[in-house]
This record gives structure tokens, C-alpha cells and sequence, in this order.
């Protein structure tokens, strides 16, 4: 954007870097429902502990297993205009943290085949994405540079702008991979594929 009064430009960079993920976090839910809540509770609770004590069994550290939602809600029936009480449901979630990738399915198949009943989402992600979005930073001021320099000499300026101001713009976080689970497969295929770290920057450059 030139702007002629001010004698400035404002280009946008943007710079990407792809990298391979390095941990997966996987959020599972037992979910019961019934009529008696104490009864659903017990149900809910018996089933989660079978879930911690598989993952634990294999491996997984109760550090690496934390509850991060617990629901008791009432369940209604609509008909014919009318509200009727169905029971209850109660929802225990829990998030489970590796850094060992390869084992993303085996933990979702272990946790459905010892009572979760959910798969909220498997999610990729990197223990040090601060390195890689300083990198992908960098290319962001080098494309803005780039196009500058292409806006400078299509113009004929006699010098080079010189940059007023650097405003960060929002980054891109890595895109969670969902997937469903079903109790009865013989292996939930999961691939964490590769993940890509954005940033960009809005420069505006003083003509002088």
C-alpha cells in the first residue's frame, strides 16, 4: 500500500517453516448415562479408573495423564412441543501426553477397549515451536524486504525506503488432527505427518 501524503509503504511478509512434530496429546471422554446419578457415577468412575490403570500398565506416567473435564448434566427428550427428563449423563475427559508418536494409535485402541467411549481429538504438536516461529519470523521480514525492493525500483525511487515500523501479525498455530475411534477395530491408523510453523509481518517503510 502506497501512500503518496505520508510519503509511505506498507508491505505484508510472510514466512512458513515445516517441521516434524515431536509430541501428541490425545483427549479421550467416558461418557455414561442412565437414570440414577449415583449409579452413572460409579459406572463413569469405574470405567475411567480401568482406562488410567491400562495406560499406566503401558507405560504411560500419571504425570503424562491429567483430567481436564468433569460434567453431570440432566438429558431431555423433546416432543410434540413438550420437555420430558431422559436421566443423566456424566462425561469424564482426560488428556494424555507422549512423546513418543508411534504409539498415537495403540493408546487410542487401549483407551476405547477399556471403556472410553470418545475420542475428542489427537492433537500434534512441538515442545519447542518458539525455535521454529523465530525462523519462519525471519522469512517473513525477508519477504517483506523482497517486495519492497520490487515496489522501489517499479516506482524509480532514488533511495531506499527505510522501515518505520514492524507489527506482528497473528500467527498460525498447528491444526489438531481429529479422529474416531471404534472399540471393535483392529488398529486405529494415525499418522502425524508434518506440521507447519507461520508467521507474518506487517512493514511500513518511510520513502525518503
Amino acid at each position: 500500500m502506497y501512500n503518496q501524503e505520508e510519503r509511505t509503504i506498507t508491505v505484508f511478509g510472510e514466512g512458513a517453516i515445516k517441521a516434524s512434530p515431536d509430541r501428541v496429546q490425545i483427549v479421550i471422554s467416558v461418557n455414561s448415562r442412565g437414570t440414577e446419578l449415583q449409579e452413572i457415577q460409579r459406572d463413569n468412575a469405574d470405567r475411567m479408573n480401568q482406562v488410567n490403570k491400562a495406560l499406566t500398565a503401558a507405560g504411560i506416567s500419571q504425570d503424562s495423564i491429567q483430567t481436564i473435564d468433569y460434567q453431570i448434566r440432566p438429558v431431555y427428550d423433546y416432543s410434540n412441543g413438550e420437555q420430558r427428563f431422559q436421566g443423566y449423563e456424566v462425561i469424564n475427559t482426560i488428556r494424555i501426553t507422549s512423546d513418543n508418536l508411534s504409539r498415537a494409535g495403540e493408546l487410542v485402541d487401549l483407551a476405547v477397549k477399556n471403556g472410553a467411549n470418545q475420542i475428542g481429538s489427537i492433537e500434534f504438536s512441538l515442545q519447542d515451536e518458539g525455535e521454529y516461529y523465530q525462523k519462519a519470523l525471519a522469512l517473513a521480514l525477508q519477504d517483506a524486504e523482497k517486495k519492497m525492493i520490487t515496489i522501489g525500483t517499479t516506482l524509480q525511487l532514488p533511495n531506499k525506503p527505510i522501515p518505520m515500523t514492524i507489527e506482528e501479525q497473528h500467527a498460525n498455530q498447528p491444526i489438531a488432527f481429529r479422529a474416531v475411534a471404534m472399540a471393535d477395530t483392529v488398529s486405529t491408523p494415525i499418522s502425524s505427518g508434518t506440521l507447519t510453523i507461520s508467521a507474518s509481518l506487517l512493514v511500513k517503510y518511510q520513502i525518503v
